[in-house]
């Protein structure tokens, strides 16, 4: 017995390690299937397009995101080339390539490939070569992301932020990017760029007229009306509001003459929104790179100053120079700090008396800005307020000076100084239809009666936006504050168009009172102004009256009252009461 068992153990011991072998080879193929099972799962189920192409380009494995995404069936593309690379391209790959490290890695790229119906779609592709246990290249799999509507919105993204959302036409960021690449490439030739910015005349007019959808229907007219007049390399491009720019790649002063000529003839013809006809004007600013100006900035910045030298003169359009840039740098500088000037009181306001040529009484002053500037000393208003007015600070500007005016007059009134203080108001001013409520509740916190208060508004400006300027007099008017007409002969309006107008006064420019002493023409115009304004029964103010002969003669020929060197310079508030004291004592002017 002991002799079989030890025969029978040898025996024993193999079956046990031929059992174990079956159970761990059972295990192993359980483990493989649960795995493949798993792997086939995944390839199934995933929302990315899995594909596997054999060495001679043929599809193994198309799985049902493929089928979605592309639109062949599993059955359609099985064993056969690859349908989705356009022109059918097969992917370069074979036993003879040569391979590196990299070839196991994933590489990501962005390819456009092809749908059943033939439409091409963005994706996001993931491609590795497949190798079997001997390291041959057994094939390549792809892992394919639909990114269509991801590219979609990039591109409506980057859309919007290059391009105007009313026109369709580039906007000022992508203007400048052109600009910038024009420049650069202009400068390797020695050849010039040019920049034209354009602003339509009185649009908003137009807007409070027809209202701002029509108004929005015109701004969209404009870029297809100049692009007939363009050349198909200039760009054009709206920078906001009813400024638009065209950028002239390679160009000298003369053809940018003839490009300026051609873009107001362009848009001299009538624009047809909603079966309306509407003419409008535009005014041009011409800067050419480099003589202009070396950067993007900086052309843009002396072709608007251009522009608003032609609105100013209404010439139509004005090529920049030195000669008409009022914006030096420092002016420029000064710009920056004028805001700040405002709300920290680095202003001032000098006032110049008025007397009254019948009784000469004193009758009120005219408040005049200055600005105490720490580095620049005293900067007189000439240097400011144009600026101010094209850069939308004529506002905070002007009512600070009625505020501080309406404080001072108060002042005066308890000192037993009954004075009327006037204000000059600007034609932008006039376009704003909040002026007379903050007017009105200036007035009621000043506690300063209306009647007090003067505005004065130029006579050019009273014809920059007729409509606008007769709504905004009326609203003033009819609160009890008086209105006056500055600078009187120096524009283009008539004396019947101020007759309906709700003025009290004008003034008669100064340079027509300097002189009129000694030139009877000056003299002559002075008399029938004031003859004609008391006709409309209107009063009559002489400004810049620098001598007593000049004085003596405005009282002879019935003017009303006076003001100018000879009675007082500007002064503050504390030598103007000294002059109360003194001087006009001595001359017999009283309150």
């Amino acid at each position: 017995i002991k002799d079989n068992l030890k025969r029978l153990i040898p025996a024993v011991d193999r079956e046990l390690r031929e059992a174990a072998v079956r159970r761990d080879r059972e295990k192993a193929e359980e483990a493989l299937e649960k795995s493949t099972q798993t792997l086939e799962a995944v390839v199934q189920s995933s929302p990315l397009a899995i594909i596997v192409i054999d060495p001679i380009g043929n599809v193994q494995m198309w799985n049902p995101a493929a089928e979605q995404i592309f639109g062949w069936s599993a059955q359609e593309v099985l064993g056969h080339p690859l349908p989705i690379v356009p022109g059918e391209k097969k992917p370069e790959f074979g036993p003879n390539r040569e391979r590196g490290p990299q070839d196991k890695k994933f590489v990501n790229l962005e390819r456009r490939h092809k749908r059943k119906d033939g439409v091409l779609i963005d994706t996001s592709l993931s491609t590795a070569l497949l190798c079997d246990h001997q390291g041959e290249i057994s094939g390549v799999m792809w892992i394919i992301a639909d990114i269509t509507e991801r590219k979609r919105s990039e591109a409506t993204i980057n859309h919007m932020a290059f391009y105007d959302a009313l026109t369709d036409l580039p906007n000022r960021t992508l203007l400048r990017d052109r600009l910038q690449q024009a420049m650069l490439i202009a400068s390797y030739g020695s050849q010039s760029v040019g920049l034209f910015l354009i602003d339509l005349d009185r649009f908003r007019e137009i807007n409070d007229t027809l209202g701002h959808h029509r108004g929005d229907a015109l701004l969209q007219q404009i870029g297809p009306r100049l692009r007939d007049a363009l050349q198909a390399s200039d760009i054009i491009a709206r920078l906001g509001g009813d400024e638009f720019a065209v950028l002239l790649p390679q160009v000298d002063v003369e053809q940018a003459t003839l490009v300026a000529g051609q873009i107001r003839k362009a848009l001299e013809k009538p624009f047809l929104v909603e079966g309306i006809p509407i003419v409008i004007e535009a005014s041009i600013g011409i800067a050419f790179s480099p003589d202009h100006g070396e950067n993007p900035d900086s052309l843009i910045q002396h072709a608007d100053i251009a522009m608003y030298v032609a609105k100013e003169h209404k010439t139509g359009y004005t090529l920049y120079s030195s000669e008409v840039d009022k914006h030096s740098p420092r002016r420029l500088a000064l710009l920056g700090e004028l805001r700040d000037a405002i709300d920290l009181d680095h202003l001032f306001l000098h006032y110049q008396p008025k007397i009254h040529l019948w009784t000469r009484r004193i009758i009120g002053v005219e408040a005049l800005v200055r600005w105490q500037h720490p580095q620049y000393g005293v900067i007189p208003p000439d240097q400011f307020i144009t600026v101010a007015e094209h850069s939308g600070l004529i506002k905070p500007l002007t009512l600070w000076v009625v505020q501080t005016a309406l404080h001072q007059c108060n002042i005066w009134l308890q000192e037993g100084r009954q004075l009327r203080v006037a204000v000059n108001l600007s034609a932008r001013n006039l376009e704003d239809p909040q002026l007379p409520d903050q007017i009105s509740e200036l007035l009621d916190a000043s506690g300063v009666a209306a009647s007090s208060l003067e505005l004065e508004i130029t006579e050019s400006a009273l014809m920059v936006n007729p409509a606008h300027a007769m709504e905004a007099l009326t609203r003033l008017g009819n609160m009890g504050i008086q209105l006056s007409i500055d600078d009187f002969g120096t524009g283009y309006s008539s004396l019947g168009y101020l007759k309906r107008l709700p003025v009290n006064q004008i003034k008669i420019d100064k340079s027509f009172v300097k002189e009129m002493a000694t030139d009877e023409s000056d003299a002559m115009i002075v008399r029938s102004t004031i003859e004609l304004t008391h006709n409309l029964g209107l009063k009559v103010v002489a400004e810049g009256v620098e001598s007593l002969e000049v004085l003596e003669k405005l009282a002879a020929l019935n003017c009303d009252a006076a003001q100018g060197y000879y009675i007082s310079r500007p002064v503050p508030p504390s030598e103007l009461n000294v002059w109360f004291n003194e001087t006009a004592a001595l001359k017999g002017w009283n309150l």
